[in-house]
């Protein structure tokens, strides 16, 4: 779709280049949407024109007043059943008139300009993913197996996935607008074919309910909504009416707590609620799950001990006695240490039987053969490294499965089909990719642990790279998060007033840097008047003890006065969902 935009005094003109007949005319006063024709009035003033626009986001009313939100690129990432799907990108927020922000005082101003950093980051982030054609967010099997039939895809979306649905309600209230909208999600999409001339695909899309940032956003919130929830489906395409689909989940355990940023490597596991809050919380979200998905089998990978323990019992406690769940918790760190990898195998073992009983869904020429009637539910304690590991483990035994049950039987290709060394690479590097990136939008680094998935091997360059991301996350977490975590709730929260002015107010660096300078100044004046470390062994013992006291010292002020160094969200209060 090429789209050109013109900005008048008085409206936005948006012409569909291939059906000009039906331009979108956004009065500017009104903030009303209606269709119409593509002329500029003869009393109109254009102020600026834009060609080849590909899609529009919607539009956002800030405190100077709105913006349309628009992007003028994209990149072809997959086609799946004919229908091609696009990453977005080069996103542009325009200002209903020019200069309005002068309208408005300065430091109203400032808070504007801030939120408008923080949605430009947040679409800028090459994260999200649309259609024209395609509904995203819907699994293949929904789509197939769904009543509702009507034309236009914005109405049949699920919310879940919808992320830009409460910025596009102007073009929903006349017939014939919902043909503008175009629902936009954030996750992950990648396409390969294979030599045998199938087409490989892996779609992830993130649930914008709980959305945030690693250590700020965790467990669940009483609506039975979870932290970093994704929903991914892989799919084998034969041709346009005949595949497979196969779609598994993870989420935060589903119990009320939080792990806030403190400044320590792994903050501490705070709980919230009584047994009662926690149950009903629980049991929403498993309720949710077996509306959407049917029966449901956990997978918990997180540690038998410490922190992790306690949160594990606390889960397996709540959800043993429910119905049609099957607990599995396989303690990945203490099983596989020593990158022992292989003994994976044994929590395939414990899934195999739940595998075949769920099996995948099967579309035969355009007809529905089978349908997948259960879901797997894999968490650690982010949800993201371990999780990707074994999620990339489950697709793989699934797929032996579908060749054995649709492959083999129906002749449509040979056993051998998903065997060789063109397969393994287009396989292992696309879950690699799918691992970097859904790690990226919740811990600000590639997965951990993903020189497994690339090659099927542990080595010692990857736990390199693993020391590597982990550094970062540590900086990103406590230094960067709270910016990030209040540009995912500003996004994506219905209750957020952006016409308010408040500004996200980051943690000033001063404490830090007075105890960085205080630990140079107490080595400096040990190198001025104590004797060299390598006159004497007095002296060496007398620098290393100096050394080593003011960075205890100072680790001893910084956990101190971690709450002034932290740069947690202000838009919201973190603990706000558990009260």
């Amino acid at each position: 779709m090429n789209i050109e935009l013109i900005n008048s005094n008085e409206r936005f003109i948006l012409i569909n280049n291939d059906n000009k007949d039906k331009s979108l005319n956004i009065d500017k006063q009104t903030v009303r949407a209606s269709i119409g024709g593509g002329r500029v009035k003869e009393n109109e003033k254009v102020l600026t024109t834009i060609n080849n626009v590909k899609g529009i986001i919607g539009c956002i009313q800030l405190v100077s007043g709105h913006y349309l939100m628009i992007f003028k690129e994209h990149n072809l990432v997959a086609t799946v059943t004919g229908k091609k799907i696009y990453q977005m990108k080069n996103v542009e927020l325009i200002p209903f008139f020019p200069n309005q922000q002068s309208l408005v005082s300065i430091p109203d101003q400032d808070s504007e300009e801030q939120h408008l950093s923080m949605i430009k980051w947040l679409l800028s982030s090459e994260n999200f993913y649309f259609s024209y054609d395609y509904d995203l967010t819907h699994t293949l099997q929904r789509q197939y197996t769904t009543t509702n039939n009507t034309s236009s895809i914005s109405e049949r979306c699920d919310s879940r996935f919808f992320w830009n649905e409460k910025y596009v309600t102007i073009f929903t209230k006349e017939n014939g607008l919902n043909d503008w909208v175009l629902p936009i999600t954030m996750g992950f999409v990648e396409s390969k074919r294979l030599d045998n001339s199938c087409q490989f695909t892996l779609i992830s899309r993130r649930n914008l309910n709980r959305s945030g940032t690693r250590y700020n956003v965790r467990g669940i919130d009483k609506k039975g909504n979870v932290a970093n929830n994704v929903e991914t489906e892989q799919i084998i395409e034969i041709n346009e009416n005949t595949f497979t689909s196969f779609v598994q989940v993870r989420g935060s355990i589903p119990l009320l707590w939080s792990q806030f940023p403190t400044l320590k490597y792994k903050p501490s596991v705070k709980f919230y609620g009584d047994e009662k809050e926690n149950s009903q919380a629980l049991e929403q979200h498993f309720k949710q799950l077996h509306q959407i998905y049917g029966p449901t089998t956990v997978v918990n990978l997180i540690d038998r001990k410490g922190s992790e323990l306690k949160l594990g019992e606390a889960y397996e406690q709540r959800v043993k006695n429910l119905k049609d769940v099957h607990y599995v918790w396989f303690d990945f760190h203490s099983i596989c240490k020593g990158m022992r990898y292989d003994k994976l195998s044994i929590l395939m073992d414990q899934l195999k039987d739940d595998l075949k009983q769920y099996g995948f869904f099967y579309v035969e020429n355009g007809k529905v053969q089978q349908k997948q009637t259960g879901v797997f539910r894999t968490n650690c304690i982010d949800n993201l490294d371990r999780t990707n590991v074994v999620q990339s483990l489950i697709t793989r035994h699934s797929l032996e499965n579908q060749m054995e049950t649709v492959f083999k039987t129906k002749q449509i290709l040979s056993p051998n089909a998903f065997k060789g060394d063109q397969f393994e690479n287009v396989f292992k590097n696309i879950w690699a990719d799918h691992g970097d990136a859904i790690s990226t939008q919740y811990s600000g680094t590639g997965a951990l642990k993903n020189d497994f998935t690339r090659t099927g091997k542990r080595n010692f360059q990857g736990v390199l790279r693993d020391g590597e991301n982990s550094v970062k996350r540590y900086y990103l977490n406590n230094f960067k998060d709270g910016f990030r975590q209040d540009s995912y709730f500003l996004f994506t929260n219905p209750s957020v007033d952006l016409t308010v002015a408040k500004q996200h107010e980051s943690k000033p660096p001063s404490p830090l840097i007075w105890i960085v300078s205080l630990v140079f100044a107490a080595i400096f004046m040990a190198n001025l008047y104590l004797p060299s470390a390598t006159s004497s062994v007095g002296g060496f013992i007398s620098q290393a003890t100096v050394i080593v006291g003011s960075i205890f010292f100072a680790l001893k002020l910084a956990m101190k006065y971690q709450a002034s160094i932290v740069d947690k969200p202000t838009l919201f209060k973190l603990d706000s969902i558990y009260k």
